[in-house]
């Protein structure tokens, strides 16, 4: 299922942000930003000098210990220069997502709601719904509960990736699908079983994008084998930055599965740098 949901978010449609589909001029944008990936985030937005209605997400939560550090939640008029520079700081490293309701103070509280959710294991996690592999992975796999993950949110809009896809344009739109009416937050949402194997190959979808070039600028019929390699190293305890960057040229090739001599390095129980090394040297000592 990974593998077609990947597809389709490929073959999604795709939007400037002026372009985005949006039922009426009275709705109110919000953006969710993260900090952590756009630190500079708060002098940016100041630094416009426009009106700002900005606050930290975790404020008032369980959360509230780390909300310096956390993702910041703004309201901004549609085609302000705020609602721009929001617009870019999300954009740039898929730091964040948009959203659009009626009511600012309901679509904040519902956010806060959504923070925490029953993960499957008898517990409850800290759901990072801002980020778009996250959120594309719940808007897919939600079903007959996308009325409790949308709640007054009329639309999300979240970052597309910029190097792979059919559709031009830097925004998805998401919208429930559901025909129910919103009748207010209850319970902690309920993670469907599918959702984190859908956000972990998104995921890597998101940061193979990131690091195109050192991937060899791979084209949309490679991302899938590229994705599985990944999903495999990281079963074998490969999974530092560095060390997958130094695998790109290798990882953007055959399935590792089909080479006999990468799988018994992959499989052998060295220390996951030897194991790098192991497979560089491989790949060096293949004829080319």
């Amino acid at each position: 299922m990974h593998v077609n949901t990947m597809n389709s978010l490929l073959a999604a449609p795709r939007y400037g942000f002026e372009s985005l589909p949006r039922e009426q001029s009275s709705q109110v944008l919000c953006f969710i930003i993260d900090r952590g990936r756009q630190p500079e985030a708060m002098s940016r937005l100041y630094r416009i000098g426009e009106p700002m209605n900005a606050q930290a997400l975790f404020s008032s939560t369980d959360f509230a210990e780390i909300a310096d550090e956390g993702p910041l939640w703004l309201t901004t008029p549609w085609g302000s220069r705020l609602a721009s520079e929001a617009t870019r700081l999300c954009e740039e490293n898929y730091s964040g997502i948009a959203l659009v309701a009626e009511d600012a103070n309901q679509a904040l509280a519902h956010a806060r709601w959504l923070l925490r959710a029953n993960d499957g294991s008898g517990g409850q996690s800290l759901l990072s719904y801002h980020k778009p592999s996250l959120w594309a992975a719940l808007a897919y796999t939600a079903g007959d509960a996308a009325i409790q993950l949308f709640g007054p949110w009329q639309a999300v809009y979240s970052p597309a990736p910029s190097h792979f896809g059919k559709e031009r344009g830097a925004w998805l739109s998401w919208t429930a699908t559901s025909e129910l009416k919103w009748r207010g937050d209850g319970p902690a949402y309920n993670l469907p079983d599918n959702t984190a194997k859908i956000q972990a190959r998104l995921g890597w979808l998101y940061w193979v994008d990131e690091q195109y070039v050192a991937f060899g600028e791979p084209g949309d019929d490679r991302i899938n084998e590229i994705t599985e390699n990944l999903d495999l190293l990281l079963k074998n305890n490969i999974y530092e930055g560095d060390h997958l960057l130094k695998l790109a040229s290798i990882v953007d090739g055959p399935l590792f599965e089909t080479r006999p001599e990468a799988m018994a390095i992959l499989q052998s129980r060295e220390e996951s740098f030897i194991k790098v090394e192991q497979l560089m040297q491989t790949a060096s000592a293949t004829p080319q």
